[in-house]
């Protein structure tokens, strides 16, 4: 078992402690070109990815797995191993413990081309976005339960990324809350946090119809 110790690196603060000064440039666009030059390297591992994302903490992994999934088209095969990571990172991000992944993940090589690809996918996100991601509301991600509330909304909508259903926007709608969230934490965004928490709500209430539809369909026959 590995645990990666996690850092923490100061928000940007602008002259009343609250707002971002102009010109805010949103932090992850930059991780996320220092990952491209990573993924230059011949034999990245897993474990060289998660320590250099680790540095940020469980959120930023969270939002890197969940990259591939913001389209429509559900990946089951993919999903599953994605969305088990981010249940495990979302547990332990909600424990106060540092981020964990097994040993034998971590160990396996990755495709520098299916990196590359993930990445890019993000900066395309983060281009139409970060003009609106500024820290604010820092109480709200000050108060002790910030934290654990985030982990348990990203660990069950890990869990349901990882259910294998051949179905559109079934992958889509908990990677949209799982980026959201963690983009509110690592941006100290409440206002981004608290979105990613109401699309939770409505994701439960989507996948809650999904589930009742062969009853429905059940009672519609007899």
């Amino acid at each position: 078992m590995t645990a990666v110790q996690e850092g923490k690196t100061a928000p940007t603060r602008g002259p009343e402690g609250g707002l971002p000064p102009p010109g805010h440039h949103c932090r992850l666009s930059e991780e996320l070109d220092e990952v491209l030059l990573l993924a230059s390297q011949e034999g990245l591992t897993a474990r060289a990815l998660v320590d250099h994302l680790s540095t940020r903490g469980h959120a930023l992994l969270a939002f890197f797995l969940a990259i591939p999934f913001l389209q429509p088209v559900p990946l089951p095969g993919v999903s599953t191993p994605f969305g088990a990571a981010i249940v495990l990172l979302g547990v332990f991000m909600a424990l106060g413990r540092p981020p964990w992944l097994p040993e034998r993940w971590l160990d396996r090589e990755l495709p520098p081309k299916q990196v590359v690809r993930i990445v890019r996918g993000g900066q395309r996100i983060l281009q139409r976005t970060e003009r609106f991601i500024k820290p604010r509301g820092l109480w709200f991600h000050r108060h002790r339960w910030a934290r654990p509330i985030a982990g348990a909304v990203m660990a069950v909508s890990g869990a349901l990324l990882a259910l294998p259903l051949p179905i559109p926007f079934t992958n889509t709608l908990p990677a949209l809350v799982i980026a959201t969230t963690a983009v509110g934490m690592l941006e100290e965004d409440a206002v981004l946090t608290v979105l990613g928490e109401v699309l939770f709500l409505l994701t439960l209430i989507a996948f809650g119809m999904i589930a009742l539809l062969p009853l429905l369909g059940l009672r519609i026959i007899l």
